[in-house]
C-alpha cells in the first residue's frame, strides 16, 4: 500500500469512518483475542482493548465489514501505532485502546476498504478538524487528502498536502 498523507505534525490525513464491529487479533502466535473498533480507515483502525500493547507491537487481525456478509474476512498484520491507555491518554474522549497500522493489506482488500469508505452514510463520517488549530472543518466526503484544498478559515494554514 502506498504511504499515507500526513499533514506537517505527521497525523495522518486518511479519511476516518465511524466504525464498530468485532475485530478478532492474535498478539502472540498462540494468543487469540478479540476486541471492537471504532473507526477505520484504509490505513488502519482504532481498536478499544484492554491488552497492554506498545508501540510497534504488531497483531494479526481479522475483520468484516457490514454487506460483505458470507465473504472471506479482511485479514492483514497491523502496527500499533499509538497507545491511548490509563497511563498514557492521547485522546481522552475515545475508549482505552490502540492505534493500529495496516502493514499488509492486499490490494483486493484496499479496493473493497475504499469502496466501503465512499460508500459510507454521509451522516455516519466523522468530522475533520484542522490538524494545525483544531477548528471543526464539517464532515468530508472523499478522503481529505484528496478532497480538502485551501485554507482553514480560523488559523488561514494550508490544508492541502
Amino acid at each position: 500500500m502506498s504511504e499515507e498523507s500526513k499533514n506537517a505534525s505527521g497525523k495522518s490525513l486518511l479519511e476516518r469512518v465511524i466504525f464498530e464491529a468485532k475485530i478478532k487479533y492474535k498478539s502472540l502466535p498462540e494468543t487469540n483475542l478479540s476486541g471492537l473498533s471504532s473507526n477505520l480507515s484504509v490505513g488502519g483502525l482504532y481498536l478499544r482493548t484492554r491488552l497492554p500493547l506498545d508501540v510497534d507491537d504488531t497483531l494479526f487481525l481479522s475483520f468484516s465489514l457490514p454487506g460483505r456478509e458470507g465473504e472471506l474476512p479482511l485479514s492483514c498484520d497491523a502496527r500499533v501505532a499509538w497507545t491511548n491507555c490509563d497511563n498514557n491518554r492521547r485522546k481522552p474522549d475515545y475508549a482505552t485502546g490502540v492505534g493500529l497500522q495496516f502493514l499488509n493489506l492486499s490490494a483486493e482488500d484496499v479496493s473493497t476498504l475504499e469502496k466501503f469508505i465512499d460508500s459510507y452514510e454521509e451522516e455516519k463520517r466523522m468530522n475533520v478538524v484542522c490538524a494545525w488549530c483544531g477548528s471543526s472543518l464539517g464532515y468530508r466526503k472523499g478522503p481529505f487528502g484528496k478532497t480538502s484544498h485551501g485554507v482553514c478559515e480560523q488559523c488561514h494554514k494550508s490544508l492541502a498536502v
